[in-house]
């Protein structure tokens, strides 16, 4: 009894020792810090590290911590490498060393025309702006971006057009006020782990030449519907990649009707439920949301003509708020939103005929010779009215597409859809 005492007692106190030492390790982050998810985050993935029991948000950030932590987030691991160093001022024995020429080696940060790399200068917010739009997909950054700051014009002339397209990115930091950039401060480690929290979010518009060596690890098997003509998913070390042709539902976010929509709307759909493969892997979460725009519209006409809307799928939003590229078309009624053409003409036909049976019922009680005549009424009521209610159906007005909250379409991929681990 009492070595079992002993057991529980150092058990409880191992516990109560890990849960203190779990409070100490952000007592400069509390729960209500503005960055503290972004941190968190960061940190939980190896991308910056915690200084002792704190992370010392507001510390600067050199260019080599810069450097090191965007390799991180770009998947890379400190390397062994036997190039030859280039910078005057990076010698071996830093502990970062490798990090440094493996970015020279990628051209990720570069150094100065005097051979240095000047590790220990403190970045500042457009430098770091600069870096992340060198490294992302080639695009000029639309500059009315900046009118939504008031400090624009204290952006330096060399780094405009570069937070132009970090904030096209949403990879920016305006804190603590929403209206400005502060773009010649100096960058924060809270500051750092936000921009780097956020271009995680956005790896697939890193050029890949920046990021680090991609393994397929398997291929599963999406099991959504047998009307795939593709239902491969590959697993890879950094993402899931959906292969196009594959099949999806989308769900209406809110209600949908083409009569109150224009070229150019935006419509929203989402994911139910979580979609894994067959082997069990999750790749899509529940509660994704997809963004489409409205592209065409095509009102009712007579003729019995539906209303016919088409959309384009931009970008799928998941949970986490990593927002990925989402290129799909609606594959039901020929990839529009319409109506079957046959729904008002068969409701119309049994309609008429049903009209057309009443008035025969109403014709054949009518006594003719003493008899009533009601299945002579009905054999030619029916056929006629149902005649008419067909011909109605098929030369009036077209019906207005209409979709209530949690109807659905299915979705085909027009290409590889990119989910991040």
């Amino acid at each position: 009894m009492k070595k079992i005492l002993a057991m529980f007692a150092v058990f409880f106190m191992m516990v109560a020792y890990n849960n203190a030492a779990k409070a100490d390790v952000y007592s400069d982050v509390p729960a209500d810090y503005w960055a503290n998810k972004e941190i968190t985050a960061v940190v939980n993935d190896g991308i910056l590290q915690l200084q002792g029991k704190t992370f010392l948000p507001e510390k600067d950030v050199s260019r080599s911590d810069f450097n090191s932590a965007l390799l991180r987030t770009l998947g890379h691991r400190t390397p062994s490498l036997s190039e030859s160093n280039p910078f005057s001022d990076v010698t071996s024995s830093r502990k970062d060393y490798g990090d440094i020429l493996l970015s020279s080696k990628l051209g990720l940060i570069y150094g100065y025309n005097d051979g240095t790399f000047k590790p220990d200068r403190i970045m500042t917010k457009t430098e770091a702006a600069s870096v992340i739009s060198h490294i992302t997909k080639d695009y000029k950054g639309n500059l009315r971006a900046l009118n939504a700051f008031k400090d624009r014009e204290d952006i330096p002339a060399w780094g405009t057009r570069q937070f132009a397209k970090t904030i096209d990115l949403g990879v920016y930091v305006n804190y603590p006020d929403a209206d400005e950039l502060l773009p010649n401060k100096n960058l924060t480690r809270a500051e750092a782990a936000v921009l780097l929290y956020k271009l995680k979010q956005q790896i697939c518009a890193v050029k890949d030449q920046y990021k680090s060596s991609e393994t397929i690890l398997s291929t599963e098997h999406l099991d959504v519907t047998k009307k795939a003509e593709v239902d491969e998913v590959q697993i890879t070390n950094q993402r899931k990649i959906v292969l196009a042709k594959n099949i999806i539902k989308g769900y209406f976010y809110t209600y949908f009707t083409s009569r109150d929509v224009q070229v150019g709307d935006p419509v929203t759909f989402t994911v139910k439920k979580d979609i894994y493969t067959k082997e069990g892997t999750l790749v899509i979460p529940a509660t994704t949301i997809m963004k489409a725009r409205v592209t065409s519209v095509e009102p009712k006409k007579w003729w019995n003509k539906n209303d016919k809307v088409t959309v384009e799928f931009e970008s799928m939003t998941l949970p986490s708020g990593a927002c990925v590229p989402f290129n799909a078309e609606v594959i039901n009624n020929n990839g529009v939103l319409t109506e079957s053409r046959w729904v008002k003409p068969i409701v119309y036909t049994l309609g008429g005929a049903a009209l057309g049976g009443g008035i025969g019922v109403g014709a054949g009680s009518a006594k003719h010779h003493g008899h009533r005549h009601y299945g002579e009424g009905v054999a030619i009521g029916v056929p006629v009215g149902g005649a008419v209610g067909l011909i109605t159906g098929l030369t009036t007005p077209g019906r207005t597409y209409k979709a209530n909250d949690g109807d659905f379409v299915w979705l085909e991929l027009t290409q590889d859809l990119s989910i991040p681990n």
